[in-house]
Protein backbone atom coordinates (compact mmCIF):
# COMPACT_ATOMS: atom_id res chain seq x y z
CA UNK A 1 0.00 0.00 0.00
CA UNK A 2 1.56 3.29 -0.94
CA UNK A 3 1.74 6.41 1.60
CA UNK A 4 -0.32 8.63 -0.88
CA UNK A 5 -3.49 6.25 -0.99
CA UNK A 6 -5.83 8.26 1.09
CA UNK A 7 -8.35 6.57 0.70
CA UNK A 8 -7.82 3.37 1.20
CA UNK A 9 -11.30 0.83 1.85
CA UNK A 10 -12.47 -0.79 4.97
CA UNK A 11 -11.92 -3.92 2.98
CA UNK A 12 -8.83 -3.27 1.85
CA UNK A 13 -7.14 -2.49 4.97
CA UNK A 14 -9.16 -5.50 6.94
CA UNK A 15 -6.69 -7.49 4.29
CA UNK A 16 -3.63 -6.16 6.23
CA UNK A 17 -5.13 -7.49 9.90
CA UNK A 18 -6.59 -10.61 9.01
CA UNK A 19 -3.30 -12.67 9.94
CA UNK A 20 -2.94 -10.73 13.54
CA UNK A 21 -7.38 -11.49 14.14
CA UNK A 22 -6.45 -15.42 13.36
CA UNK A 23 -3.69 -15.35 16.56
CA UNK A 24 -6.14 -16.15 19.46
CA UNK A 25 -3.27 -14.98 21.57
CA UNK A 26 -3.03 -11.41 19.87
CA UNK A 27 -5.77 -8.53 21.11
CA UNK A 28 -6.28 -6.55 17.86
CA UNK A 29 -7.25 -3.57 19.46
CA UNK A 30 -8.98 -0.30 17.30
CA UNK A 31 -6.31 1.91 18.56
CA UNK A 32 -3.53 -1.23 16.96
CA UNK A 33 -4.70 -1.38 14.15
CA UNK A 34 -4.38 2.88 13.65
CA UNK A 35 -1.30 2.63 14.80
CA UNK A 36 0.15 0.06 12.51
CA UNK A 37 -1.77 1.46 9.80
CA UNK A 38 -0.18 5.00 10.29
CA UNK A 39 3.24 3.08 11.34
CA UNK A 40 3.89 0.86 8.07
CA UNK A 41 1.76 2.57 5.53
CA UNK A 42 1.52 6.39 6.84
CA UNK A 43 -2.02 6.34 6.64
CA UNK A 44 -4.37 8.14 9.44
CA UNK A 45 -7.65 6.23 9.25
CA UNK A 46 -10.43 7.28 11.21
CA UNK A 47 -12.25 5.46 13.78
CA UNK A 48 -15.56 4.59 12.10
CA UNK A 49 -13.30 3.12 8.77
CA UNK A 50 -10.93 0.80 11.99
CA UNK A 51 -13.95 -0.61 13.13
CA UNK A 52 -15.42 -1.40 9.73
CA UNK A 53 -11.51 -2.77 8.89
CA UNK A 54 -11.89 -4.96 12.27
CA UNK A 55 -15.75 -6.07 11.63
CA UNK A 56 -15.08 -7.10 7.95
CA UNK A 57 -11.63 -9.13 9.01
CA UNK A 58 -13.80 -10.73 11.84
CA UNK A 59 -16.56 -11.72 9.13
CA UNK A 60 -13.83 -13.44 7.16
CA UNK A 61 -12.74 -15.45 9.73
CA UNK A 62 -15.63 -15.81 12.20
CA UNK A 63 -18.42 -15.13 10.04
CA UNK A 64 -20.86 -12.34 10.02
CA UNK A 65 -22.74 -11.22 12.88
CA UNK A 66 -25.97 -13.00 12.22
CA UNK A 67 -23.42 -16.41 11.63
CA UNK A 68 -21.56 -15.80 14.93
CA UNK A 69 -25.56 -16.36 16.55
CA UNK A 70 -26.26 -19.25 14.35
CA UNK A 71 -22.85 -21.20 15.34
CA UNK A 72 -23.16 -20.11 19.43
CA UNK A 73 -24.87 -23.12 20.43
CA UNK A 74 -22.00 -24.92 18.70
CA UNK A 75 -18.91 -23.09 20.23
CA UNK A 76 -20.72 -23.40 23.61
CA UNK A 77 -20.64 -27.09 23.23
CA UNK A 78 -17.20 -27.11 22.09
CA UNK A 79 -16.20 -25.02 25.44
CA UNK A 80 -17.59 -27.05 27.20
CA UNK A 81 -15.90 -30.04 25.70
CA UNK A 82 -12.33 -28.46 26.32
CA UNK A 83 -12.71 -26.83 29.21
CA UNK A 84 -13.99 -29.73 31.85
CA UNK A 85 -16.19 -28.32 34.78
CA UNK A 86 -17.41 -25.53 32.47
CA UNK A 87 -21.17 -24.40 32.67
CA UNK A 88 -23.21 -23.01 29.59
CA UNK A 89 -26.78 -21.83 29.47
CA UNK A 90 -28.55 -20.55 26.68
CA UNK A 91 -32.46 -19.29 26.09
CA UNK A 92 -33.57 -19.06 22.95
CA UNK A 93 -37.85 -17.82 22.20
CA UNK A 94 -40.41 -19.64 20.48
CA UNK A 95 -38.59 -18.58 17.04
CA UNK A 96 -35.79 -19.66 17.72
CA UNK A 97 -34.35 -16.45 18.51
CA UNK A 98 -31.47 -15.59 20.56
CA UNK A 99 -32.57 -13.99 24.28
CA UNK A 100 -29.74 -14.40 26.51
CA UNK A 101 -26.90 -16.92 27.48
CA UNK A 102 -24.89 -17.65 30.94
CA UNK A 103 -21.28 -19.27 30.79
CA UNK A 104 -18.81 -20.28 33.26
CA UNK A 105 -15.69 -21.53 33.02
CA UNK A 106 -14.44 -24.61 35.29
CA UNK A 107 -11.33 -22.67 36.52
CA UNK A 108 -13.34 -20.10 37.38
CA UNK A 109 -16.03 -22.56 39.37
CA UNK A 110 -13.37 -24.05 40.62
CA UNK A 111 -11.18 -21.41 41.68
CA UNK A 112 -14.31 -19.93 43.69
CA UNK A 113 -13.16 -21.47 46.63
CA UNK A 114 -10.54 -19.74 47.44
CA UNK A 115 -11.88 -15.97 46.91
CA UNK A 116 -13.54 -13.95 49.27
CA UNK A 117 -17.24 -15.03 49.64
CA UNK A 118 -18.11 -11.38 47.86
CA UNK A 119 -19.43 -11.19 44.68
CA UNK A 120 -19.38 -8.08 42.16
CA UNK A 121 -21.38 -7.75 39.83
CA UNK A 122 -22.50 -5.02 36.47
CA UNK A 123 -23.28 -4.63 33.41
CA UNK A 124 -22.08 -2.96 30.41
CA UNK A 125 -23.25 -2.26 26.99
CA UNK A 126 -22.01 -4.37 23.72
CA UNK A 127 -21.47 -1.70 20.52
CA UNK A 128 -21.64 -4.69 17.99
CA UNK A 129 -24.44 -4.65 15.39
CA UNK A 130 -27.40 -6.78 17.47
CA UNK A 131 -26.44 -4.67 20.54
CA UNK A 132 -27.67 -6.31 24.16
CA UNK A 133 -25.26 -5.90 27.37
CA UNK A 134 -22.58 -8.01 28.64
CA UNK A 135 -23.13 -8.82 32.24
CA UNK A 136 -20.06 -10.07 34.52
CA UNK A 137 -19.67 -11.51 38.04
CA UNK A 138 -16.13 -10.94 39.77
CA UNK A 139 -15.08 -11.60 43.17
CA UNK A 140 -11.44 -11.21 44.75
CA UNK A 141 -8.82 -13.88 44.85
CA UNK A 142 -6.21 -14.81 48.01
CA UNK A 143 -4.01 -12.52 45.88
CA UNK A 144 -6.31 -9.74 46.16
CA UNK A 145 -6.39 -9.58 42.24
CA UNK A 146 -9.85 -9.80 40.49
CA UNK A 147 -11.07 -13.04 40.03
CA UNK A 148 -13.70 -13.34 37.05
CA UNK A 149 -16.52 -16.05 38.12
CA UNK A 150 -19.32 -16.22 34.93
CA UNK A 151 -20.34 -14.11 32.11
CA UNK A 152 -23.40 -13.22 30.23
CA UNK A 153 -25.09 -11.61 27.34
CA UNK A 154 -28.75 -10.59 26.91
CA UNK A 155 -31.27 -8.68 24.91
CA UNK A 156 -31.25 -5.48 26.99
CA UNK A 157 -31.36 -5.08 30.69
CA UNK A 158 -34.63 -6.21 32.20
CA UNK A 159 -35.88 -8.42 34.96
CA UNK A 160 -36.05 -11.63 32.34
CA UNK A 161 -32.46 -11.50 31.28
CA UNK A 162 -30.32 -9.29 33.76
CA UNK A 163 -31.70 -8.08 37.42
CA UNK A 164 -30.06 -4.79 37.39
CA UNK A 165 -30.02 -2.08 40.18
CA UNK A 166 -33.21 -2.57 41.91
CA UNK A 167 -34.38 -6.54 40.52
CA UNK A 168 -31.03 -6.86 41.47
CA UNK A 169 -32.91 -8.06 45.11
CA UNK A 170 -35.57 -9.54 43.53
CA UNK A 171 -32.91 -11.87 41.65
CA UNK A 172 -30.95 -12.36 44.57
CA UNK A 173 -34.34 -13.41 47.08
CA UNK A 174 -35.22 -15.72 44.18
CA UNK A 175 -32.17 -17.87 43.46
CA UNK A 176 -30.07 -17.24 46.98
CA UNK A 177 -32.68 -16.10 49.73
CA UNK A 178 -29.71 -16.69 52.56
CA UNK A 179 -27.63 -14.42 50.90
CA UNK A 180 -27.17 -10.54 51.93
CA UNK A 181 -27.49 -8.10 49.07
CA UNK A 182 -25.19 -4.84 49.74
CA UNK A 183 -25.26 -1.30 47.52
CA UNK A 184 -21.66 -0.22 45.97
CA UNK A 185 -21.39 2.86 48.09
CA UNK A 186 -19.16 4.75 45.06
CA UNK A 187 -22.79 4.63 42.96
CA UNK A 188 -24.66 5.59 46.41
CA UNK A 189 -22.00 8.31 46.41
CA UNK A 190 -22.40 9.54 42.98
CA UNK A 191 -26.10 9.81 43.64
CA UNK A 192 -25.21 12.23 46.21
CA UNK A 193 -23.78 14.61 43.96
CA UNK A 194 -25.93 14.36 41.48
CA UNK A 195 -28.19 15.72 44.17
CA UNK A 196 -25.62 18.48 44.79
CA UNK A 197 -25.07 17.89 48.23
CA UNK A 198 -22.00 19.54 50.19
CA UNK A 199 -18.82 17.82 49.80
CA UNK A 200 -18.49 18.04 53.54
CA UNK A 201 -21.62 16.22 54.08
CA UNK A 202 -20.44 13.55 51.34
CA UNK A 203 -17.04 13.24 53.66
CA UNK A 204 -19.53 12.19 56.69
CA UNK A 205 -21.34 9.74 54.48
CA UNK A 206 -18.01 8.16 53.44
CA UNK A 207 -16.81 7.90 57.21
CA UNK A 208 -20.18 6.50 58.02
CA UNK A 209 -20.51 3.83 55.48
CA UNK A 210 -16.59 2.84 56.34
CA UNK A 211 -16.42 2.67 60.03
CA UNK A 212 -16.25 -0.50 61.90
CA UNK A 213 -18.31 0.60 65.03
CA UNK A 214 -22.22 1.13 65.03
CA UNK A 215 -21.25 4.32 67.60
CA UNK A 216 -18.94 5.65 65.02
CA UNK A 217 -21.50 5.39 62.63
CA UNK A 218 -24.61 6.70 64.52
CA UNK A 219 -22.56 9.95 64.92
CA UNK A 220 -21.95 10.17 61.96
CA UNK A 221 -24.98 9.81 60.71
CA UNK A 222 -26.09 12.46 63.66
CA UNK A 223 -23.99 15.42 62.29
CA UNK A 224 -25.45 14.59 58.69
CA UNK A 225 -28.86 15.01 60.18
CA UNK A 226 -27.77 18.28 61.67
CA UNK A 227 -26.70 19.68 58.61
CA UNK A 228 -27.93 18.14 55.85
CA UNK A 229 -31.30 16.41 57.02
CA UNK A 230 -32.89 16.04 53.76
CA UNK A 231 -29.53 13.83 52.61
CA UNK A 232 -30.12 12.23 55.65
CA UNK A 233 -33.41 11.05 55.26
CA UNK A 234 -32.41 10.07 51.40
CA UNK A 235 -29.76 7.82 52.79
CA UNK A 236 -32.32 5.90 55.65
CA UNK A 237 -33.95 5.10 52.69
CA UNK A 238 -31.70 2.28 51.44
CA UNK A 239 -31.37 0.16 55.06
CA UNK A 240 -27.80 0.84 56.46
CA UNK A 241 -27.52 -2.78 56.64
CA UNK A 242 -26.86 -2.59 52.47
CA UNK A 243 -24.55 -0.17 52.18
CA UNK A 244 -22.38 0.78 55.86
CA UNK A 245 -20.15 -1.50 56.87
CA UNK A 246 -20.74 -1.68 60.76
CA UNK A 247 -24.22 -2.15 59.80
CA UNK A 248 -24.01 -5.09 57.83
CA UNK A 249 -24.98 -8.68 58.91
CA UNK A 250 -22.37 -10.40 56.74
CA UNK A 251 -18.84 -9.51 56.45
CA UNK A 252 -18.15 -7.51 53.42
CA UNK A 253 -14.43 -8.67 53.41
CA UNK A 254 -13.73 -5.08 52.68
CA UNK A 255 -15.35 -4.68 49.51
CA UNK A 256 -17.74 -1.68 49.52
CA UNK A 257 -18.17 -1.34 46.04
CA UNK A 258 -18.33 -2.81 42.82
CA UNK A 259 -14.79 -1.14 41.08
CA UNK A 260 -13.42 -4.26 40.80
CA UNK A 261 -16.12 -5.41 37.84
CA UNK A 262 -16.19 -1.70 36.60
CA UNK A 263 -12.34 -2.33 36.06
CA UNK A 264 -13.09 -5.41 34.14
CA UNK A 265 -15.39 -3.71 32.03
CA UNK A 266 -12.22 -1.40 30.91
CA UNK A 267 -10.36 -4.89 30.31
CA UNK A 268 -12.64 -5.67 27.80
CA UNK A 269 -13.95 -2.28 26.59
CA UNK A 270 -12.65 -2.80 23.10
CA UNK A 271 -14.16 -6.49 22.98
CA UNK A 272 -17.40 -5.40 23.45
CA UNK A 273 -17.41 -3.70 19.75
CA UNK A 274 -16.66 -7.12 18.14
CA UNK A 275 -18.95 -10.09 16.91
CA UNK A 276 -19.85 -11.89 20.04
CA UNK A 277 -17.87 -15.35 18.94
CA UNK A 278 -14.79 -13.20 18.67
CA UNK A 279 -15.76 -11.25 22.18
CA UNK A 280 -16.05 -14.73 23.65
CA UNK A 281 -12.38 -15.38 22.11
CA UNK A 282 -11.34 -12.43 23.48
CA UNK A 283 -12.53 -12.96 26.68
CA UNK A 284 -10.95 -16.51 26.75
CA UNK A 285 -7.40 -15.44 26.20
CA UNK A 286 -7.65 -13.01 28.39
CA UNK A 287 -8.20 -15.21 31.38
CA UNK A 288 -5.74 -17.91 30.17
CA UNK A 289 -3.17 -15.34 30.17
CA UNK A 290 -3.94 -14.41 33.60
CA UNK A 291 -4.79 -17.38 35.21
CA UNK A 292 -1.62 -18.79 33.50
CA UNK A 293 0.91 -15.75 34.99
CA UNK A 294 -0.76 -15.90 38.29
CA UNK A 295 -0.18 -19.66 39.11
CA UNK A 296 3.46 -19.21 37.48
CA UNK A 297 3.78 -16.66 40.12
CA UNK A 298 2.64 -18.88 43.29
CA UNK A 299 5.17 -21.73 41.83
CA UNK A 300 7.80 -19.17 41.96
CA UNK A 301 7.11 -18.42 46.05
CA UNK A 302 7.62 -20.16 49.10
CA UNK A 303 5.48 -18.73 51.37
CA UNK A 304 2.48 -20.33 53.34
CA UNK A 305 -0.29 -17.76 52.46
CA UNK A 306 -0.53 -15.33 49.11
CA UNK A 307 2.33 -12.88 47.92
CA UNK A 308 -0.35 -9.83 49.07
CA UNK A 309 -1.04 -11.42 52.25
CA UNK A 310 2.48 -11.65 53.11
CA UNK A 311 3.28 -8.16 52.28
CA UNK A 312 -0.14 -7.07 54.78
CA UNK A 313 1.25 -8.94 57.23
CA UNK A 314 4.62 -7.48 57.13
CA UNK A 315 3.03 -4.01 57.06
CA UNK A 316 0.85 -4.69 60.30
CA UNK A 317 4.17 -6.22 62.43
CA UNK A 318 6.09 -3.00 61.35
CA UNK A 319 3.16 -0.75 62.46
CA UNK A 320 2.68 -2.92 65.41
CA UNK A 321 6.32 -2.82 66.34
CA UNK A 322 6.42 1.27 65.75
CA UNK A 323 3.08 1.81 67.99
CA UNK A 324 4.98 -0.11 70.56
CA UNK A 325 7.92 1.99 70.34
CA UNK A 326 6.32 4.99 70.54
CA UNK A 327 4.21 3.83 73.69
CA UNK A 328 7.44 2.93 75.45
CA UNK A 329 9.25 6.03 74.47
CA UNK A 330 6.04 8.07 75.89
CA UNK A 331 6.18 6.22 79.15
CA UNK A 332 9.74 6.99 79.73
CA UNK A 333 9.83 11.17 78.50
CA UNK A 334 9.76 12.92 82.29
CA UNK A 335 6.48 14.99 83.04
CA UNK A 336 6.16 18.40 83.92
CA UNK A 337 3.91 20.34 86.07
CA UNK A 338 3.06 23.85 85.05
CA UNK A 339 6.10 25.14 86.90
CA UNK A 340 8.51 23.17 85.51
CA UNK A 341 9.44 21.15 88.23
Amino acid sequence: MKANQRHATSKLISGYIIDNLRDPKFEVTLAFVMAEMQKLHGLDIGYHKTWCAVQCASALIRGTPEENYELLSSYLYMMRSKNPGTYTNIKIDENNRFLYMFYAYGSSISGWNHCRPVIAIDATFLKSKFRGVLMISVSKDTNNQIFPLAFGIAESENKNSYECHQSIAYAIAKVYPESHHGICIYHLEQNLKRRKVKSEVIKLFQSAARVYRRKEFNLYMSDIAKVDKKTYDYLMEEPPKRWARSCSPRRRYDMLTTKIVESMNSVLLEARELPILRMMDFIQVKLQRWFYERRNEVEGTFYDVSCWLEEELKKKIDLAFTSNLSRRETSRSPTFDRTGT
